[in-house]
């Protein structure tokens, strides 16, 4: 049906109605991400009515934040109930949009002077099977050292989740997940090493729509994402490479796990890495690494590590160029789930333009 026109002149609206509402009842909403190759079926979607969900659920413990946000809707909704927005500590604020001519998340800083990144890996199906794209919503006013405040970006920023139009602008039917990290340090015009980020925002969020070709009573949407704020702000980040002295390592301690180490050095032979110094010497690791677009096989690289019994860490593992990292944590069969965006640009010829900006929180499933 992706992308077809159906004449309903040619067809009996009651054989259309009985075939649709088939269809809708028969396919289910992707359940939220737990690893590349999860393997999970789909499960049933609830379509109790057109009421989209409540504001967002949220929950606090000492120094975190946790938001569940469901948008869904079914039939004809009224054009205010296609999106909603909420908070991100910190940074600004999301909105979800679903509707037949437009399916994107959005992301507003509070302050467009600073640099904010919104990390993602997107999975979804494609015409040449399940692929994965590592995707990045930036907004600044300054693109670098020397930019007078015209080079940079709108605000808000956009990641679409629709490939190809259908009829009414959207592909009939889509799913697919992402999770990722929001981070927000100081401006590409200035040094930020003893700046510190805001608090680090990481995601898991999934989409289902189907039915977007047909008239307005036979579609159904439902986007459901959540989000989890730490208060602990793990990172590297300096701007220029005078910057970087001093600020191009940080130990942080995680409790009940033990200390994040990360190191992003300027030299040309710098070293590049993230470890775990842990408390229990039995600690295992799955450690997950995602640069590019393509096939999950061939973009997703994954590794099981040990704890080595020299030097007591998990690690050094190098950090990608530009990507996503996700770590799980195994202490006794308890696994704690950490997910990493990485962009570094070390090899200008003008050492001011040369930058390492990491963010590391923990993930929400």
């Amino acid at each position: 049906m992706t992308g077809s026109r159906v004449s309903h002149s040619r067809i009996p609206l009651l054989v259309l109605a009985m075939a649709l509402s088939a269809a809708l009842a028969v396919v289910g909403a992707v359940p939220a991400s737990a690893g590349a190759r999860d393997g999970r079926g789909e499960t049933p979607l609830d379509r109790s009515g057109p009421e989209p969900t409540s504001a967002p659920r949220e929950s606090t413990a000492p120094g975190t934040s946790v938001k569940h946000v469901v948008l869904q809707w079914q039939g004809a909704p009224r054009p205010r109930r296609y999106s909603k927005s909420f908070g991100i500590p910190g940074v600004g604020r999301m909105t979800f949009t679903c509707r037949p001519d437009e399916t994107r998340i959005s992301l507003f800083a509070g302050d467009r002077d600073r640099e904010t990144q919104m990390w993602m890996a997107k999975y979804e199906d494609k015409s040449y099977g399940r692929a994965v794209a590592v995707k990045t919503v930036r907004i600044y006013r300054y693109a670098h050292a020397f930019d007078d405040g015209r080079g940079g970006t709108a605000n808000p920023q956009h990641e679409g989740l629709n490939q190809r139009g259908g009829v009414n602008g959207v592909e009939n039917y889509a799913k697919g997940y992402a999770h990722g990290v929001i981070s927000q340090r100081g401006s590409r015009n200035v040094t930020v090493g003893t700046d510190p980020l805001a608090p680090v925002t990481t995601f898991d969020f999934n989409w289902y729509w189907n039915g977007f070709d047909y008239p307005a009573q036979y579609r159904f949407c439902k986007f459901e994402g959540t989000f989890v704020t730490k208060s602990a702000r793990i990172g590297v980040n300096w701007h220029g490479e005078a910057d970087a002295e001093g600020n191009d390592y940080r130990l942080v301690r995680v409790p009940d796990l033990g200390y994040l180490e990360l190191r992003c050095e300027a030299e040309r032979y710098g070293r590049q890495t993230v470890a775990l110094i842990p408390d229990d010497d039995d600690t295992l690791a799955y450690v997950e690494t995602i640069e590019g677009e393509g096939r999950v096989d061939d973009q997703v690289e994954t590794r099981n590590r040990l704890t080595d019994a020299e030097t007591g860490r998990l690690g050094p593992m190098a950090l990608p160029t530009n990507g996503i990292m996700r770590f799980y944590f195994d202490v006794d069969g308890r696994k704690t789930p950490f997910i990493l965006s990485s962009y570094q640009k070390l090899n200008d010829r003008n050492p001011r333009l040369n930058t390492c900006e990491v963010a590391m929180g923990q993930f929400p499933r």
